[in-house]
């Protein structure tokens, strides 16, 4: 149900979800609340609510902080925590120094822990691309975990989907128009990628 509301690009669904989620104080409740912070930060990128993005980011921040405390060596949890810092970082003043260390530092535990999940690649990548180069990011290294982590997921429409967004950046449009659309051949509903394609020039 969560799934279909982040895919849907329902707010109101997924809001309702972290509420109903961020009731319980076990690990598997903080994790879910985490998760779903983060699946509400891609709604709002969807919908251009920068200050609906920052929100989410940072409740989502608790509770991964709240899981770690709980499992210092959950991967998953750490993960989500380096995920989220990355997420806050363009919405708050000098956020790539105040966090950006930080969020590196947690996607690389979450690595140690479980280097074959594809999820933390991709988590990963996002940090690569998004931080600036003279602080350590590195287009290509972001391409090499997405590739990765199509080897341990290859219906990860994520993985497509943030290769697309790599792409992009790299001004090659026609293999970022090819993962796209990859992207939205395993999940034609995932508003995000619909929102992408549309700025890329191909079907939404």
């Amino acid at each position: 149900m969560a799934r279909a509301a982040r895919d849907s690009a329902d707010a109101a669904a997924l809001r309702a979800r972290v509420a109903e989620a961020s009731k319980g104080k076990a690990l598997a409740d903080l994790l879910l609340t985490a998760k779903l912070d983060a699946w509400l930060c891609e709604v709002f990128y969807a919908s251009n609510d920068t200050t609906g993005v920052k929100r989410a980011a940072q409740a989502g921040v608790e509770a991964a902080e709240l899981a770690i405390r709980i499992a210092p060596e959950s991967a998953d949890a750490h993960r989500l925590l380096g995920e989220l810092l990355g997420q806050i970082i363009p919405h708050v003043f000098a956020g790539g120094l105040r966090y950006g260390a930080r969020s590196t530092k947690e996607l690389e535990r979450a690595l140690q822990l479980d280097p074959r999940s594809a999820e933390a690649h991709i988590a990963r990548a996002q940090s690569y691309l998004f931080t600036p180069a003279t602080f350590g990011g590195d287009k290509q290294k972001a391409l090499q975990h997405l590739a990765t982590a199509l080897e341990l997921d290859p219906q990860s429409d994520s993985a497509h989907l943030w290769k697309a967004q790599v792409y992009a950046e790299l001004k090659e449009n026609d293999k970022a128009r090819t993962e796209i659309e990859a992207a939205l051949r395993i999940n034609p509903r995932r508003a995000y990628s619909r929102y992408l394609a549309g700025q890329l020039g191909g079907r939404q």
